[in-house]
């Protein structure tokens, strides 16, 4: 080695002396890019939220009829045979002192209200119901349902109005002055409810009550139709006028009259009737399954 090799050598090592040890160094730089994909982090999870909001915003926005099942037509009112329906539209106004007096589960599913107290259909009444299809509306009255066009009839003292929203829908309104503009404020109120469901109070060979009406939770009347007799479970004892014949149903000492069964049991009474005597009445009252707990919470009850 030269002597100017050698100074080069020394001038290295003397650099290499002074130079610091590279872990701060790199330690600092590991800690910057952290930083960096912490703060890409929390700018993505940000946009995120910003997503769902703007989503959840325009969900609301958009609050119109869509059903959490968003199939087609029938998807208004779900039945498990009938055991539990989803009544999946509901109104969010109604006259003044209305309350829930009927539910219907057969053919179109129907809610009926009115005064507390009053018959279900007696004037005044309300009655929401979904249908299969669009009615004959030939000669109705055109307008509008939260946008979507609807149909209007007036007939004397009462009022429908039927729109297709992911349904069906039909508001009757009857036995009062302004039928109409009372039918359509109902409608313009109707929205999308999947918590409304019920569960009809008996069973029979596998079916179950399609009509439940009342004037209060503890006082109500459901039935069902099988052929031509009706089989029915009441809080109230059927008007069965004299003469009256004993004998014995659901191990119970029962009644007959004419072509009508009852008896007691649980306190509910159990009835079946017909155009015509026949043992099959007894046999379809044995049959008859109560539920443990009626569903009938709702009867009495406005919004």
């Amino acid at each position: 080695m030269n002597d100017t090799e050698q100074l080069i050598k020394d001038a290295l090592g003397q650099l290499a002396e002074r130079t610091p040890h590279p872990g701060p160094t790199l330690n600092a730089l590991r800690r910057k890019r952290k930083r960096q994909r912490n703060n890409i982090f929390l700018i993505a999870t940000a946009g995120m939220a910003a997503v769902v909001v703007l989503i959840f915003a325009g969900v609301i926005a958009s609050d119109r009829y869509t059903p959490p099942n968003a199939n087609d037509a029938a998807a208004a009112l779900v039945q498990d045979n009938g055991k539990s329906v989803a009544f999946k539209y509901a109104p969010h106004w109604l006259p003044s002192g209305f309350v829930e007096s009927l539910r219907a589960t057969n053919v179109a599913p129907t809610r009926v209200w009115g005064p507390a107290g009053a018959t279900p259909y007696s004037n005044p009444s309300l009655v929401i119901r979904a249908l299969g299809g669009m009615p004959d509306t030939h000669g109705w009255e055109s307008a509008k349902v939260r946008g979507l066009q609807a149909w209007v009839q007036v007939r004397g003292d009462a009022a429908t109005v039927a729109w297709k929203a992911q349904d069906v829908l039909e508001v009757t309104m009857s036995g009062v002055s302004g039928a109409r503009e009372v039918a359509l404020q109902v409608a313009e109120s109707v929205r999308a409810d999947a918590k409304i469901t019920h569960e009809p109070p008996f069973k029979l060979e596998g079916r179950y009550a399609e009509v439940v009406r009342g004037t209060a939770p503890d006082k109500w009347h459901s039935s069902l139709g099988r052929n031509s007799i009706s089989v029915q479970v009441a809080t109230d004892r059927p008007e069965l006028p004299a003469p009256n014949e004993a004998l014995t149903v659901r191990g119970k000492q029962g009644v007959r009259n004419g072509n009508t069964v009852a008896v007691q049991d649980g306190g509910l009474w159990i009835s079946a009737t017909s155009s015509a005597w026949s043992d099959e009445l007894i046999e379809l009252v044995n049959k008859v399954e109560v539920t443990g707990q009626p569903d009938t919470g709702w009867i009495g009850k406005g919004l």
